[in-house]
């Protein structure tokens, strides 16, 4: 069954796809967007640190760093217009030896400087000033004022949205199968054998962008998995920070730091595997987490945690992002290897983006009118009143009732977390799933087999 005709299809329901959807959706084009779980946000851009870099840290002179460097100019009025929780608050890369110093002192801040970034070296006083809770042992760090947190779902969930309310298309729970080419682009055949003619592919697939290239015959860059995982915890640190360690060669290392809707997260690893799906957490790696975040705040070893999950970010055998039209056919064009700064640049690459569409060929014409704010999910005229349903967060019925009336309707139980805060309290879901899945089924956005999440995450064994 053929679907529909589009000028552009976005392969990839992450931030970055999401935020090129976004993009594609102020021109005159016929768009859509094509993502092979159920719901946005379900790859890397729900397990992540929720950090905006500056990128500060960023080889100089990269595909990675320009897009930084353009998303650091676009993030403030994004936050406004998209309703994105976002909080500056800064981070400190702390020195505990004078080797620490040095190398922040001959890498870090020259690194900065080049790329444009605001450093500060501090004192061991004010950065305890700032972070009470900060180890004794720090000597000193280098505050980056500019560094902030957000929460990458409401990123992740208004670009899309955005994008929907300005006319593009989603098929969600659908991946590709197959690409041929034909005569103006290319034929993508679905998972259900459907397929879309469409006349340019914006490939942003995640750690599987490798697999979309090859589907026409593109070998030019490989991308391994390297899983992260992660301690959150709602225990009171004295910290105002982000609070880094001097990075290794492999990862920026373990970090801690605030979490926009409560409670502070730790880690994450950087275990490279071959699995791309396997998001599974391990008693050694959080033992990890823990010990190298104890370095950093004594004792928070011993904090309770309320949950611990794995992400999986896209390491390209290129060292950089893949930002360009395919070397095979330029009616492709790249959006790859985008590993943790994916939800910091994407704005940036969302730009870059659009301009290799139209080197590409691709015409462009700005509608003469597009929404560029979303509405709000909560009220902000009156208080809430209603059944509460999430205790630990106090989300009302009615709240949870609009996400599912919204622009993208969740039809998972994690949709509606990623919408609400609804189940990311310390129950962790155990008092309000039945509630939630109730309210999804008298809206008819579930299935007889209900899902947590990702496909064949099964919530209940069925219903008589």
């Amino acid at each position: 069954m053929e679907l529909d005709t589009k000028d552009v299809v976005v392969i990839g329901g992450g931030v970055v796809g999401t935020a090129i959807l976004r993009q594609l959706s102020f021109y005159n084009l016929d768009i859509a967007l094509v993502e092979k779980e159920p719901d946005l946000c379900e790859g890397a851009s729900k397990a992540n640190s929720g950090i905006i870099h500056t990128g500060f840290d960023a080889p100089p002179n990269t595909v990675e760093a320009e897009c930084l460097e353009r998303s650091r100019k676009i993030w403030p009025q994004l936050v406004e217009e998209l309703k994105i929780p976002f909080i500056p608050c800064g981070a400190v890369m702390i020195a505990t030896n004078e080797e620490d110093k040095e190398i922040i002192e001959q890498k870090y801040i020259p690194n900065a400087k080049e790329n444009g970034v605001e450093t500060e070296w501090l004192s061991e006083e004010a950065i305890k000033e700032m972070n009470p809770a900060i180890t004794d042992k720090v000597i000193g760090g280098l505050s980056i004022p500019g560094e902030a947190i957000c929460d990458p779902f409401t990123a992740t969930r208004s670009y899309g949205e955005l994008a929907v309310l300005n006319g593009a298309e989603l098929y969600l729970g659908n991946g590709v199968e197959q690409i041929e080419k034909h005569a103006e682009g290319f034929k993508l055949i679905l998972e259900d054998g459907s397929f879309i003619f469409t006349k340019y592919v914006v490939n942003a697939a995640g750690v599987y962008s490798d697999h979309i290239a090859r589907l026409i015959g593109d070998n030019s860059f490989t991308i391994m998995a390297r899983k992260g995982q992660f301690v959150l915890t709602e225990e009171p640190i004295e910290i105002s920070q982000v609070i880094l360690p001097v990075p290794t060669a492999k990862s920026k290392g373990k970090l801690v730091a605030p979490v926009v809707f409560g409670g502070f997260l730790l880690g994450p690893t950087a275990e490279d595997q071959d699995d791309k799906d396997d998001r599974s957490t391990t008693e050694e790696g959080i033992e990890e987490v823990l010990t190298e975040c104890n370095k950093l705040i004594p004792g928070v070893s011993e904090y309770e945690s309320i949950r611990q999950f794995a992400g999986v970010r896209a390491v390209c055998s290129t060292g950089d992002f893949v930002i360009r039209p395919s070397e095979v056919d330029q009616h492709m064009v790249h959006a790859a290897g985008i590993r943790s700064t994916g939800l910091s640049a994407s704005p940036g690459i969302a730009e870059m983006v659009i301009e290799n569409l139209e080197t590409a060929g691709l015409t462009l014409v700005e509608k003469n009118t597009t929404m560029t704010e979303i509405p709000n999910l909560f009220s902000d005229e009156e208080e809430e009143t209603g059944e509460i349903v999430c205790l630990c967060r106090s989300i009302t019925r009615g709240e949870i009732e609009r996400a599912i009336e919204g622009p993208i309707p969740p039809t998972t139980i994690d949709g509606v977390k990623r919408r609400t805060g609804a189940t990311l309290g310390e129950c962790q879901g155990n008092c309000c799933v039945p509630k939630i899945l109730d309210l999804l089924n008298e809206h008819e956005k579930i299935s007889d087999e209900p899902l947590k999440g990702l496909q064949q995450s099964y919530v209940t064994a069925g219903r008589n």
